[in-house]
């Protein structure tokens, strides 16, 4: 059978948890706040502001520690200090899609009633975008966890695939986290994980464009930056850093948020950097605002790469209280400074501006992207209890 008939074959599961009651303490940080795009490459990155204020340094955030006496209480993280036995997931260097696809259809069948996976949708190049729900599909509060929005972002994929598979595991072995078992969350929130929101963009970053199935998009890739004499670097590292999906948009600058006020004179497909010709021009984005207007999230975090920075705050953000709040659990965790924005175009900015749903962006690793994989192991710890700390948020706010 194939993968894609194993996966459809698993929409049809769905998934039951017991909804028992739920108490749990959430840390209000007073942290710096400061305003600035989004940390991608290091010229464009904001500075990493340690929790002690500006010109300090933040060594415990690459520990994935915080020893900030405002930090409130610290998270019980005795299940996420064990190694699973037998696991999945198992990270590599340039985790594919397909490596994804078979881990998401093994993930099903092991924790059938707990893991539901869905396509939202399909990219330009014809794959299936996955949504893997853990927990109760029916419980009335929602979160939803996406990454790889920025093709050589693809660091972040592993770790969501992780993330979800403690979530699964916790869930089927009676773990608890913050005192409380596991179950009580998943029966009250059901998580939603889109791993890899732009396939396509994550193939050509990882396998240049002969990992691109269309002939006419596989043409039209390089042309138009290498007309304009737009890029000066080699042909494998101009693939090696795309950013964009398999039609040269930058799907983070594709939603309805003062798009308009993007501020690029680019005009064509490109590897980063083109807008599209319109909001939601593209299948990708699409995608995720279809599943998010038709879900009703209370939250949506957003997984980037890089620079160990939370960014919470946009213009006209209508869910600033609430964002904060967010930042300020994840900062407790891993201890990543937590930042304000100024974006438009963004995922985040039409979430707070146009949705009315509180979101924040975790950007993960230090080194250009693609991240280096050495990272990794770092990016785990700091990152790893994230879900069911913010679920636990979200399953009593």
């Amino acid at each position: 059978m194939s993968q894609r008939n194993k996966i459809q074959r698993l929409l049809r599961k769905g998934a039951l948890a017991t909804c028992l009651s739920l108490s749990v303490v959430c840390s209000s940080l007073s942290a710096v706040t400061a305003y600035a795009g989004p940390a991608d490459d290091p010229a464009a990155a904001a500075p990493v502001i340690g929790p002690g204020g500006p010109g300090t340094t933040n060594a415990n955030a690459a520990a994935g520690t915080d020893t900030n006496a405002n930090a409130g209480q610290q998270a019980d993280n005795s299940y996420y200090n064990q190694t699973l036995s037998n696991p999945v997931v198992n990270p590599v260097d340039k985790y594919s899609y397909s490596q994804m696809v078979n881990d998401i259809s093994a993930l099903a069948s092991r924790y059938p009633g707990t893991v539901t996976v869905k396509s939202i949708g399909k990219s330009a190049d014809g794959r299936d975008i996955y949504d893997v729900i853990v927990g109760n599909p029916n419980a009335s509060k929602k979160i939803l966890f996406q990454g790889a929005i920025h093709a050589r972002e693809y660091i972040v994929v592993p770790l969501m695939m992780q993330q979800l598979e403690y979530l699964a595991a916790g869930f089927t072995n009676n773990a608890t986290y913050m005192t409380q078992p596991l179950s009580n969350i998943l029966g009250q929130v059901a998580f939603h994980f889109v791993p890899m929101l732009n396939p396509d963009g994550v193939t050509i970053s990882q396998m240049g464009e002969n990992g691109i199935q269309s002939e006419e998009l596989r043409q039209t890739m390089y042309a138009a930056d290498k007309a304009s004499s737009r890029t000066t670097v080699s042909y494998e590292e101009y693939m090696r850093r795309w950013k964009a999906n398999a039609r040269g948009v930058d799907l983070n600058y594709n939603f309805a948020a003062n798009w308009e006020g993007i501020k690029v004179s680019l005009t064509h497909p490109s590897a980063n950097g083109y807008k599209g010709t319109n909001p939601l021009s593209e299948p990708e984005s699409q995608a995720i605002a279809n599943l998010i207007q038709g879900t009703g999230f209370n939250a949506v975090i957003n997984y980037h790469a890089m620079g160990n920075v939370i960014y919470w705050d946009t213009q006209n953000n209508q869910k600033a209280a609430e964002s904060k709040a967010l930042a300020n659990a994840v900062h407790a965790l891993n201890g990543y400074s937590v930042l304000g924005s100024k974006g438009v175009g963004g995922l985040k900015d039409w979430l707070q501006q146009a949705a009315g749903i509180s979101g924040i962006t975790i950007e993960v690793g230090r080194s250009t992207c693609p991240v280096s994989f050495s990272e990794y192991p770092a990016i785990w710890n700091q990152n790893k209890a994230v879900p069911a700390t913010l679920g636990y948020y979200v399953a009593t706010h």
